[in-house]
């Protein structure tokens, strides 16, 4: 079913509402100059901050500026029902404008803080009961004390916000504004080549009959990409030079300490009080485990009969999709029932995330794909779906509603600022309910037809959210490693790049098409370009995930649940010490490693029985 096909009470319990925040355009616009007043209240503490009194009014207004920001943010996410809307595309605009000022017009109230010293609000927050809220808030922002500059500095710096990030903004336009759109002709008439089209070809095709076809339609796929190769590799690489450039900025060399410079990753990890070690061991443990990817490249191979095994093969389903399909409230029933396992303090959250009007289930022409959820800081969590009434439906709202019950938990158990939980813990609840999921649907299979697919399916789930992620994670650092060397780039030198460090996680184990042929696909990975160092975080909470999952099935659901509530209040690894786990521990891993294993022990076991 299609969006625009609802009727006006199926929309009111199926579409997003956010009237409770701005009732339309005309009273979201109006809502804009409150930044600025915000922002001139706070002009008249400029200089007095070192006053209690000031502080804490500084910590109020800037509260009211967070929330409003959240409500502002939250209604535009009505764009992605209709990416062609262009008022809502003109408001996201206004936006961006409006939060370029305040950026400027603000830029005196970090180094002013750094003036009055972590003892003295350390002193302050001791002191008076109402700050306590702020303390871990406070510690992270004195962990970037040596890198705070003067006000004129900080000035100067974010009125070149905007020049120093065009690299990311010419990315966007390279890859979505001017990719040329491809025709392919397939079941004998022309189609545009689509990522949905392109999907289903390496998904679903035949196997043996249309090997070829799989091949060629990749090199059309990637063919916008490879003909602007030296363009992206000169982005990316100009995204790298202003990463290191702004450590260079930042560090103080006036006090000439004589202490080595962090890196790019190091500074990266800083917020998060992350060691090196934690992102060491994860390579570490990739690599040493990627042999579990080769394993399950040969199990299909073998299936499959090939005596070439490419990539262009490894997405091939071993059995079709199954038939049963979930209604919306089908697929409702079943996760409440997935669920329940974690109980009714989680349920009851999980029925508030359910709430009419803070989900939109139903695809539509302009509406964008995949699916989110979002919230936090005095708004309630949404989700985005596209529903087609499949299994993979149910799955996605599974895991979307991790998130947002997360969120819920988070703000009613934590006060601004500590409700905000960090992005390394956010894919955790997510991918917990995941878990469970593939339990209650392997169970509830009734040949073994389904539970090949569900088996295949998560198994590939696991093998894209870790290995391919940290192999993401290592690309990354290597890159950052060379222009940190002052080592140029181009686009052949990060082509090879990705290529070895892919066969570091179980990409030798293919056959190559073209021998002496470069691939070019990694700038498909958008979080290189926009969210630097970001990709491990994918493959931590898979990690944690599945620890907490373990628990949960030995009936020790409140690790999880103290999770959930804790939000942003701590470190993020000091939140999951107290659920139970520790990520700088190499043993963490094992929850991860034994559950894959067992998972293609049983995908062998189930092709290899001549009754499936």
């Amino acid at each position: 079913m299609k969006r625009s096909e609802l009727n006006e009470k199926d929309k009111k319990k199926y579409c997003w509402d956010f009237k409770h925040l701005f009732i339309n355009n005309e009273s979201w616009k109006k809502a804009l100059p409150e930044f600025d007043k915000f922002a001139n209240q706070l002009l008249t503490f400029k200089g007095k901050l070192n006053n209690i009194d000031n502080f804490k009014k500084y910590l109020a207004i800037s509260k009211e500026i967070s929330m409003l920001g959240s409500k502002v943010v939250q209604y535009l996410h009505y764009g992605d029902l209709d990416q062609t809307n262009l008022e809502l595309q003109q408001l996201s605009s206004l936006f961006a404008t409006q939060q370029s000022k305040l950026s400027e017009k603000l830029a005196w109230i970090e180094p002013e803080i750094k003036t009055i010293g972590l003892q003295t609000i350390k002193n302050w927050i001791n002191n008076d009961p109402s700050l306590m809220i702020y303390k871990h808030d406070m510690e992270v922002f004195f962990k970037f004390e040596k890198f705070i500059l003067s006000e004129h500095d900080e000035t100067l710096l974010s009125k070149v916000s905007k020049s120093r990030s065009a690299a990311g903004g010419l990315y966007d336009s390279l890859v979505y504004a001017d990719k040329q759109k491809t025709i392919f002709n397939y079941q004998n008439k022309e189609q545009e080549l689509t990522q949905t089209l392109y999907l289903d070809i390496l998904e679903n095709s035949n196997p043996v009959k249309d090997k070829q076809l799989r091949i060629d339609i990749s090199k059309k796929f990637y063919e916008d990409i490879k003909n602007k190769k030296h363009s992206l590799a000169q982005v990316y690489e100009s995204i790298l030079e202003v990463a290191v450039e702004e450590i260079k900025i930042r560090n103080n060399d006036k006090e000439k300490d004589n202490k080595k410079h962090l890196t790019t990753l190091e500074y990266s990890l800083l917020s998060d009080d992350v060691p090196l070690i934690l992102y060491e061991n994860l390579i570490k443990t990739g690599q040493k485990h990627a042999i579990l990817v080769e394993e399950f490249y040969n199990l299909k191979r073998k299936f499959f009969k090939f005596k070439k095994f490419y990539s262009t093969d490894t997405s091939l389903k071993m059995t079709t999709i199954p038939t049963k399909k979930f209604s919306v409230e089908e697929g409702i029933n079943s996760i409440k029932e997935i669920l329940s396992i974690l109980g009714d303090e989680y349920l009851e959250q999980l029925n508030l995330a359910l709430l009419p009007g803070r989900i939109d289930y139903y695809e539509d022409t302009n509406k964008r794909t995949g699916a989110y959820s979002t919230g936090g800081n005095g708004v309630e969590p949404i989700i985005l779906m596209n529903w087609d009434d499949t299994i993979n439906s149910l799955n996605t709202l599974s895991h979307e509603l991790g998130h947002s019950v997360h969120t819920l938990f988070s703000e009613k158990y934590q006060k601004y600022p500590n409700a905000d939980y960090p992005i390394i813990l956010a894919e955790v609840a997510s991918t917990v309910n995941e878990h469970l999921a593939f339990d209650y649907l392997y169970n509830k299979a009734s040949n073994n037809q389904e539970h090949i697919y569900l088996l295949q399916t998560h198994i590939e789930t696991v093998i894209g959210t870790f290995f391919r992620q940290i192999q993401f994670a290592e690309f990354e650092w290597e890159a950052h490693k060379l222009v940190e060397k002052e080592v140029p780039l181009n686009a052949d030198i990060l082509a090879d790049l990705f290529e070895n460090t892919a066969n570091k996680y179980g990409q030798k184990a293919l056959d190559k098409y073209e021998e002496k042929a470069k691939g070019y696909s990694w700038p498909r990975i958008l979080h290189f370009f926009h969210s630097p160092y970001y990709v491990y975080k994918y493959a931590t909470s898979i990690t944690v995930s599945y620890k907490l999952y373990e628990d949960v099935k030995n009936g020790k659901k409140e690790n999880l649940l103290n999770f959930l509530k804790a939000g942003g209040s701590k470190y993020p690894l000091d939140i999951l010490k107290d659920a139970g786990v520790d990520l700088t521990q190499i043993d963490v891993y094992n929850p991860l490693i034994t559950n894959l294993k067992k998972m293609i022990n049983q995908l062998s076991d189930l092709i290899n029985n001549k009754d499936n």
